[in-house]
């Protein structure tokens, strides 16, 4: 009877730590937040090339998630800022940036306060609309992206399957097209890497150059690469899994546009600026400007 009485005082006091540090962390995020939105930057210069039209403006606008040594929230701040937008549209879904901007997003918060790095849209969007009440930040993501990564394990199987096909080329396994496609493959990740994590400013993340280059990148990710994966008998335990892999980043992508145009014909004549990870600007642009003339818009 001791012994159940002791574990009893044990779970209540393991219950109340885990509270506190929940408590903790959530008060942590929004102290961080309200510093971040409360510092005022130096007055920048405003971006003379943005037009005054009042036609409907898209601006897709390539980010970094975390913090780098390079560019750091006030950069992606002031870009967002000087493009003056009065949409921004974040890359999660509507419900998850309705909490985030109604700030009852507390698993989120709590689960960035023990992040390591500094989280770059969220901090930037909320003092967007902290500084321009008038403002509007709404989600745009693919709605069935988190129930998809859950289900097929995703992101965890697709690292482990382009890793096993680097250890296949590493260890000479490969030969004819496939070390062809391979030693391709590793010439172009070596020019995005020189891009991203170590772009020096923000313009590095948005120009056609660094398009060019992750267009080539991601079709070589999601299309290229898995054909090996389909051939090589070391690598049959993601054979399965492959088709899929090939499947995503077009579905993704596709849905996210759809949601964009969505958010265009909502809010026509307005300036909308799409947050997004850089490595989905390219196809994000590609898309849209399908639709520039059938809705009337312009992508910048």
């Amino acid at each position: 009877m001791k012994l159940l009485k002791y574990l009893k005082y044990i779970l209540v006091v393991w219950l109340l730590l885990t509270l506190l540090i929940c408590v903790g962390g959530i008060i942590k995020y929004n102290i961080d937040l309200n510093t971040y939105i409360d510092h005022e930057q130096p007055k920048e210069n405003r971006n003379t090339n943005i037009s005054l039209s009042k036609e409907t403006e898209v601006y897709v606008v390539g980010c970094v998630h975390f913090e780098t040594d390079n560019i750091k929230r006030d950069d992606i701040y002031n870009y967002i800022k000087s493009i003056s937008p009065d949409v921004i549209l974040y890359e999660s879904d509507t419900n998850t940036v309705e909490r985030m901007v109604n700030r009852t997003d507390f698993f989120n918060q709590l689960m960035s306060s023990f992040k390591k790095g500094n989280k770059v849209e969220s901090f930037v969007s909320l003092k967007y609309l902290d500084k321009h009440p008038q403002a509007m930040v709404l989600g745009y993501e693919w709605e069935e992206r988190d129930a998809f990564h859950l289900k097929h394990n995703y992101l965890s199987t697709s690292s482990k399957m382009i890793g096993a096909v680097y250890n296949s080329y590493r260890q000479d396994l490969l030969t004819g097209s496939h070390l062809e496609l391979m030693d391709t493959f590793a010439a172009i990740n070596k020019e995005y890497y020189k891009i991203s994590p170590n772009a020096k400013v923000v313009y590095d993340l948005n120009n056609a150059k660094t398009d060019s280059i992750i267009r080539e990148r991601q079709f070589y990710i999601y299309k290229r690469v898995p054909e090996i994966v389909k051939a090589r008998p070391e690598l049959a335990d993601y054979k399965d899994f492959a088709p899929l892999h090939m499947e995503y980043w077009d579905i993704r992508n596709k849905a996210m546009t759809a949601n964009i145009l969505k958010q265009i014909k909502r809010h026509p004549n307005k300036r909308i600026v799409v947050l997004t990870g850089n490595t989905h600007r390219y196809y994000l642009i590609d898309e849209l400007k399908k639709y520039e003339d059938e809705l009337d818009f312009s992508v910048n």
